[in-house]
């Protein structure tokens, strides 16, 4: 699992899993850079958000969950 600036980053936390499809969850990713948020089903990265803190991560985490995944997936 490797964030958008850094692929070297191996850290990471789940702050949900989704009950209707439990392949899709929500991670926070810390590099040198900062936090970041992913939505993720498998290796797929749905969607992306790059933060300066760690409570504003959780804090969008909370917003975003349960939330119809098709208004989270990012197009290409």
């Amino acid at each position: 699992m490797a964030c958008a600036r850094c692929p070297y980053t191996t850290k990471f936390e789940l702050l949900w899993q989704d009950s209707q499809d439990p392949d899709v969850i929500c991670v926070m990713l810390r590099c040198c850079a900062g936090p970041e948020l992913q939505i993720r089903r498998g290796t797929q990265v749905l969607h992306a958000e790059i933060f300066k803190t760690v409570p504003a991560v959780r804090g969008r985490a909370g917003e975003l969950q349960g939330q119809p995944l098709g208004a989270l997936v990012q197009s290409a």
